[in-house]
């Protein structure tokens, strides 16, 4: 009887595709989406009743630029591009510091700011060290 013994190259080849923990990475991103889209929504609906302020103009441009930064990881997640780490943490990057700053300078809530700052570092790590991330995103 012969024993099959697994190599770690067919180990390397078998976490491949969105699964693991990378479903949570499209959880999260469809989170972001849904979320940033309602956000600017009810920023839009804002302006049109005339409650104009700088607060509400700065909070739908950069729900607008989430949902553009976020739809286009989705996309390249989807399409199992190579770019799809790069887009997906400078984007997670982007929007942690950019909420850090809106925060700062409405005097809101900074614990949950600084949140942000954690989650993004788990998943720079999570992307940096995962077999997963570089045997999906290769084309």
């Amino acid at each position: 009887m012969k024993k099959r013994v697994r190599t770690s190259k067919s180990n390397n080849n078998q976490l491949k595709g969105l699964g693991g923990w990378l479903i949570l990475v499209t959880v999260t991103i469809f989170l972001v989406l849904l979320t940033y889209f309602l956000f600017a929504l009810i920023q839009v609906i804002d302006l049109i009743l005339g409650k104009i302020n700088f607060s509400i103009a700065s909070w739908l441009v950069l729900s607008i630029v989430y949902i553009v930064l976020f739809g286009y990881c989705l996309y390249l997640e989807f399409k199992h591009r190579k770019e799809f780490p790069t887009w997906f943490l400078t984007s997670m990057w982007i929007s942690s510091i950019l909420t850090i700053i809106i925060d700062q300078i409405q005097k809101s809530k900074v614990i949950s700011s600084w949140w942000t700052i954690f989650v993004t570092l788990i998943w720079t790590w999570y992307f940096v060290k995962s077999k997963r991330v570089k045997n999906t995103f290769v084309k």
